[in-house]
């Protein structure tokens, strides 16, 4: 039997992360939850996710600041989706920062996990 792909969902909201979870959960996704940038890094210090899905605005650390935190743990980093409810928040760099993905908050759970599934093949 193959292996759940892993997802890593950061985000501040604790409604949007619940949203996301429970979406990619029913969707056969494994998740793990965080609820800042700082928690995500942690994670990934311990753990390789197939796929990391994150806020690009959060209080702590927003998109940029954290993807930079990712690659310094990661060298490799798995694919990035970037989401916010701004739409100018793609106007940063994303592309050579390894963001191949992004999301527009509010978003449906098909846009969802048919982004993660896009980002998981190398789409």
């Amino acid at each position: 039997m193959a292996t759940q792909p892993h997802v890593l969902v950061v985000d501040d909201d604790p409604d949007m992360l619940s949203v996301a979870q429970r979406a990619l959960e029913q969707a056969g996704y494994r998740v793990t939850p965080a609820p800042s940038g700082k928690d995500g890094v942690d994670v990934l210090k311990h753990e390789r996710p197939d796929v990391i899905l994150f806020d690009f605005w959060m209080p702590e650390m927003r998109g940029d600041e954290f993807v930079a935190e990712v690659w310094k743990v990661c060298p490799k980093p798995p694919p990035l989706v970037a989401c916010s409810a701004d739409p100018d928040f793609m106007d940063w760099d994303a592309r050579s920062s390894g963001v191949r993905h992004a999301i527009s908050k509010p978003f449906d759970v098909a846009s969802l996990v048919g982004t993660v599934k896009k980002a998981l093949s190398g789409a």
